[in-house]
């Protein structure tokens, strides 16, 4: 992969990653990464200590509700937490021994998914509110309790709770918003390169005319 990575990147990650999620408790071989539920509600602080490695340098967590652009994948979106950090250690150098992928399932509102007997999530309709922040509360004290310097970004949560998290997280734990934070990052770093790449100073940068094509 990293000798590789421009031709495998599309595999590990978008767009093959996408129909992997779509069609993951069927391609289901091994468990790769750690698994949260609503049920595990008071054993979370346990659990962290199940995972083999002393040391985790990056967490990529998800509750699969907003997968790329194909909704709510329930459990199924543990591939995006394993692809994105695939791309860290091939792109980034982080080494693979200090990477976990965590998928929290607090349920899906799939009925598709509901109705399939081979799903492996929560049989119900997803938590909210309250319950639903207090299992993202759990789940951030126990992993930071473990692993006081680990950072724990956020991929692919609905909008709904996206930003209320970062606002509730952000200021107490390293972590970041992936798709909140990230995506407007490398939008901004693309802007200013450009403007570099014209020779022209940063100070231009407010002047100039930006043209946005296609949807990504």
């Amino acid at each position: 992969l990293i000798d590789n990575i421009e031709e495998y990147a599309p595999i590990v990650y978008t767009p093959t990653v996408g129909l992997v999620c779509q069609r993951y408790s069927g391609l289901f071989r091994r468990p790769r990464g750690m698994y949260f539920s609503a049920e595990d509600c008071g054993e979370m602080m346990s659990m962290v200590y199940n995972w083999p490695s002393e040391q985790v340098d990056m967490i990529v967590v998800t509750d699969g509700s907003r997968i790329l652009g194909l909704g709510d994948l329930g459990v199924q979106g543990i591939g995006i937490s394993i692809g994105k950090l695939d791309l860290y250690v091939a792109a980034a150098g982080i080494n693979p021994q200090r990477v976990l992928p965590v998928m929290i399932d607090v349920g899906t509102n799939n009925e598709e998914l509901l109705k399939d007997p081979m799903y492996l999530g929560l049989q119900q309709h997803r938590l909210d509110g309250d319950e639903y922040v207090a299992v993202i509360d759990e789940f951030m004290e126990a992993v930071f309790t473990r692993w006081p310097h680990v950072i724990v970004q956020f991929e692919d949560f609905q909008s709904k709770w996206a930003f209320k998290l970062l606002q509730r997280y952000r200021n107490t734990y390293r972590m970041f918003n992936d798709d909140v934070q990230g995506t407007a990052g490398v939008a901004l770093a693309g802007l200013l390169g450009a403007v570099r790449s014209q020779g022209r100073p940063m100070i231009d940068f407010p002047k100039m005319k930006i043209v946005v094509a296609g949807a990504g």
